[in-house]
């Protein structure tokens, strides 16, 4: 397969791995041109070229698409977005989706042009935004004009009634936002809590002494993140809008999300890496910097998420990255201490270690939940997401026989923590291209901020993944 200029030397030719794409592999090399893929097939049947990478025994995967990531944005986050994609980078993620969250009496395009020029000064790769969605109609009324400038998703937050403005949205503000975007071609994105009952909830708790795990799970039950889900479906069928459930962690608001993807439900199911992975034990352990919400679950929820990966119904992967260092999580109490944890930089390890490596899922999954389906649903297919003619150049290369061990101290956030500090990981990244030029090689970064790029995503009537 070539393009129309086939005869024209390539920039760079990636020759001896085994291309993986998301639905199968092949042994063949990938001929690159001015930034996009010109050319795949048999060594001998490319053009010339000025450079030559030898990938022998290697993976090679389209670039990660992060779709799910917090930076200091009117938030105290220690990580900017420079930060943030300084980390991605070192972690496969080539493009990433930050949420935009705005200042005090800020319109939304004026939050989002601030947040995009931070990126364009910044970032080392390529980026889009969500924009967070307040309670404020005037606010609302902006979702067209977002939807023109490139950005077409909407984050609703329910679960965080007394954390302010924003945080835990009334179903009046909910369904306008679903309303508004529906009609122009946006996606709403919902974090799936019952914020008012997760309010009683703790102060309940709080007064039976309550503190950790104990305080976590008593507040945060799975039952109020299932029947969200369920009530979110319900409001986004009603108003005819595509919907896109967060970091969803637990079987019952799984059963919740296979429910409707099995009605022919226009929504998608996103989890993350921290939810296949640990369960409530981790802040039995480590405290509040294992504090997140939706929280840790039991082995059962982990169980039925990678089942849910398995048979489709469960179509991203997101980091959920949220950096804060470990004296901002340990120094207030821990039912003050914020929600979150930095995850960009593990994604693709942590991911190709326990579900590839491990038999769980197949490396065409991996591509698929972590490249191709974030690029369909976002509507950046098939620009990004995908090595075919055509597309950006993005991509990564993985050892599958290399091992790595995830420290605090070896990654590029600027939070000191990890979840997985001390873990054995099969799998090593050992090169990734942004636009066809080297992004990382030999774990060192080779392009300077302000390298990547602001990609404007077109509105679409629904995301094209869905139920198997």
């Amino acid at each position: 397969m070539t393009d129309s200029s086939h005869d024209k030397p390539l920039d760079l030719l990636v020759t001896g791995g085994t291309i993986v794409s998301g639905h199968g592999r092949q042994e063949a090399a990938l001929g690159i041109r001015d930034g996009k893929v010109a050319c795949v097939g048999a060594p001998e049947s490319m053009p010339a070229t000025e450079e030559v990478l030898d990938v022998t025994g290697k993976l090679v995967l389209p670039g990660v698409i992060d779709p799910h990531v917090h930076c200091r944005a009117f938030s105290n986050h220690i990580d900017s977005l420079a930060d943030v994609a300084r980390s991605a980078a070192h972690g496969g993620v080539t493009t990433m989706v930050v949420f935009a969250t705005g200042e005090e009496n800020e319109t939304m395009l004026t939050t989002l042009g601030r947040i995009r020029e931070e990126g364009e000064a910044g970032s080392v790769v390529d980026f889009s935004l969500h924009a967070w969605i307040f309670e404020d109609f005037e606010y609302l009324a902006e979702i067209p004009k977002a939807i023109d400038s490139g950005v077409t998703t909407f984050k609703v937050m329910m679960g965080y009634k007394k954390r302010g403005r924003g945080r835990c949205i009334p179903d009046e503000y909910f369904y306008a936002a679903l309303d508004i975007a529906g009609r122009h071609g946006g996606t709403v994105l919902v974090h799936a809590e019952n914020g008012p009952v997760i309010d009683y909830l703790e102060n309940k708790a709080f007064d039976a002494g309550m503190d950790g795990a104990d305080f976590q799970e008593y507040s945060r039950p799975p039952e109020l993140e299932a029947e969200n889900v369920a009530r979110s479906i319900h409001l986004a069928d009603l108003a005819g809008c595509p919907l896109y459930i967060v970091h969803l962690t637990s079987a019952l608001a799984l059963d919740e999300a296979r429910r409707g993807l099995a009605a022919g439900k226009d929504i998608v199911v996103e989890t993350c890496p921290q939810y296949l992975t640990l369960t409530g034990d981790a802040i039995r352990e480590m405290g509040a910097p294992a504090k997140v919400a939706p929280p840790l679950r039991e082995e059962a929820d982990i169980a039925a998420l990678w089942k849910g990966i398995q048979e489709g119904w469960i179509s991203l992967i997101g980091s959920d990255h949220a950096p804060y260092t470990v004296a901002q999580k340990n120094d207030p109490p821990f039912t003050e201490s914020p929600f979150g944890a930095p995850g960009i930089e593990t994604l693709l390890p942590v991911l190709y270690s326990e579900g590839v490596a491990q038999g769980r899922i197949t490396a065409e999954q991996l591509v698929q939940l972590t490249s191709e389906n974030p690029a369909r649903t976002l509507g950046f297919y098939p620009q990004k997401g995908a090595l075919g003619v055509g597309s950006d150049a993005d991509l990564v290369v993985i050892d599958p026989t290399g091992r790595s061990t995830v420290t605090a101290a070896g990654q590029h956030t600027n939070s000191d923590y990890s979840l997985f500090e001390g873990w054995e990981l099969t799998g090593r990244l050992e090169l990734s291209l942004l636009r066809g030029k080297p992004l990382l090689r030999d774990g060192e970064l080779v392009q300077e901020p302000g390298y990547g790029q602001f990609v404007r995503r077109a509105a679409s009537g629904s995301p094209e993944t869905g139920s198997p």
